[in-house]
């Protein structure tokens, strides 16, 4: 009898492990995938066509605004949800910032210049452009962000003309 129990006992923590292990590996599959792989999966599921820029943001836009382009000093207030590719919503706000003072990830310091005033566009950014393999408090390292923008206001700077 005793010999059954250490028997079932050793068949349950193999299942136990086994179901630990695939957990793990349902919740990490996107490590996997490079971020190419990951934002093209993306791209495709939402039937988006884009290029990346030179610095490997993916700029959509989908409401072209009918004001001006930001520029360097330019202090702008945007409205923003950002999210994970998984759909995930990490941080709705609304910002003001100053166009190249640093105040702002790299993506949004080069997508916002894209846009014009009152204008909606989607940015796609790969870590490199976000927060790095460092990450930033809810936001895991390496990870690529998703963020639905809207460029509400453009307060000119020393540099506008």
């Amino acid at each position: 009898m005793k010999r059954m129990k250490i028997s079932n006992m050793r068949i349950a923590l193999g299942i136990s492990i086994l179901a630990g292990l695939v957990m793990v590996y349902a919740c990490r599959k996107d490590d996997l995938m490079s971020e190419e792989e990951i934002i093209q999966s993306y791209l495709k599921t939402h039937d988006i066509v884009a290029e990346p820029t030179e610095s490997g943001l993916y700029y959509i836009e989908y409401i072209e605004g009918s004001g001006d382009y930001p520029v360097y000093l330019d202090t702008v207030r945007i409205n923003y949800t950002g999210s994970f590719v998984n759909g995930q919503i990490f941080d709705a706000n609304t910002v003001e910032f100053t166009v190249g003072a640093d105040q702002v990830i790299k993506g949004w310091e080069e997508g916002i210049l894209y846009m014009r005033e009152g204008g909606r566009a989607l940015l796609i950014v790969p870590s490199k452009l976000g927060y790095g393999s460092t990450g930033w408090y809810s936001i895991p390292g390496n990870t690529v962000l998703v963020f639905q923008m809207h460029l509400v206001d453009i307060k000119f700077g020393p540099n506008h003309r």
